[in-house]
């Protein structure tokens, strides 16, 4: 008996599992002639003097990036890059008016309006800066009225408690 296969095998590729193959039956018992298997024998292969040495494949950490500090969107989207024009115009205006005492009335209702409008038009990052412009300019509003009550009563004041005498 030798090594080799009655019938030839079918291949089958690595993780394909194929259906049994029936065994195989001949036709007829026939008287068959006998024949020698010819020697298949292994030709006598040298073995390399020394095999080479490879050496192991050195690995380098892939480099590290930082995440960007904010989100921008991706491609599609418009940039909202944080507070615009009227929420910072409105603020800069609120804490101006504050710090002149509110002495003018018409900066303080360009800032109120600037506010609101930054409030409906801006992106969501403009909202804290139209807000604090709001506020500010309210705040510089009452003290111009505070202001200008004040200085109604005091000529009130002063001209009912002069006397003329004829």
């Amino acid at each position: 008996m030798s090594n080799q296969p009655d019938q030839p095998q079918p291949y089958v590729p690595p993780g394909y599992y194929a259906p049994p193959v029936p065994p195989y039956i001949p036709p007829a018992q026939q008287e068959q002639p006998n024949y020698a298997q010819p020697n298949y024998a292994q030709p006598n292969y040298a073995q390399p003097a020394q095999q080479e040495q490879y050496a192991q494949p050195q690995f380098q950490q892939p480099p590290q990036f930082n995440a960007p500090a904010y989100y921008q969107g991706g491609p599609g989207y418009p940039g909202n890059y944080g507070p615009k024009g009227l929420s910072v115009a409105s603020m800069v205006i609120g804490l101006v008016s504050i710090f002149m005492l509110g002495i003018f009335i018409v900066p303080q209702i360009v800032g109120v309006i600037l506010g609101h409008k930054g409030l409906k038009q801006e992106s969501p990052q403009g909202r804290g800066f139209a807000i604090t412009g709001l506020v500010t300019n309210y705040l510089a509003l009452v003290g111009y009225g505070l202001i200008v009550g004040l200085w109604v009563v005091l000529m009130v004041a002063v001209g009912s408690s002069s006397s003329y005498s004829y």
